[in-house]
């Protein structure tokens, strides 16, 4: 099943209730989530060999459960990063792609990983979509405007990685961001 076919499945309201059981704290931002899901059901999807992922996860510095969401296409650790990884068990697991700054386009023609579809509900995937893809922004153009901002600050942290760094917040609430001292954000 694709998530175009997820998303055409379902009305808002369904989608909505499901939302805020998984994420609560999101009532404030939900009328972005509303628009997002209203522009998914009008975009044409973009075949991509990439698919979707949703796992429940263990953050082991804050003790906490999640459910990450990433992109899958096959691809082995070992094959991906052969001097990292070894023919174990480590090496032969896909390898987890963020795909965040995916184009929706893209996110709409996505398998859903039958694991997934076996440990969710449908309304759930979709909910925990729409979470990672609107993590940088409710719009396209703002996402890719943070991909364009992040990879500017990579390049100038790579020139001075010695700047003091302090966690921020993302836009939809989650702490993800580092910022030096002069306010700017920073990967590393």
């Amino acid at each position: 099943m694709k998530f175009k076919e997820l998303i055409d499945k379902y009305n808002w309201d369904e989608v909505h209730s499901a939302f805020l059981q998984l994420y609560p704290d999101q009532e404030k931002n939900i009328e972005g989530y509303k628009q997002v899901f209203s522009e998914l059901q009008a975009i044409k999807p973009v075949e991509t060999k990439m698919r979707i992922a949703i796992e429940d996860a263990f953050d082991e510095s804050d003790k906490e459960c999640y459910t990450h969401v990433s992109g899958k296409d096959g691809t082995l650790n070992k094959e991906s990063n052969p001097e990292h990884f070894k023919d174990d068990k480590l090496g032969n697991q896909e390898v987890s792609y963020g795909i965040e700054f995916t184009d929706w386009a893209k996110w709409l023609a996505m398998e859903i990983d039958h694991e997934s579809l076996a440990r969710y509900s449908e309304l759930d995937i979709i909910g925990h979509c729409l979470w990672e893809m609107t993590f940088y922004g409710f719009t396209q153009e703002k996402i890719r405007k943070q991909l364009a901002q992040l990879e500017k600050e990579a390049e100038e942290a790579k020139k001075s990685p010695s700047s003091l760094r302090k966690l921020v917040k993302s836009e939809n609430g989650e702490e993800f961001f580092w910022k030096d001292k002069k306010g700017s954000r920073v990967l590393f």
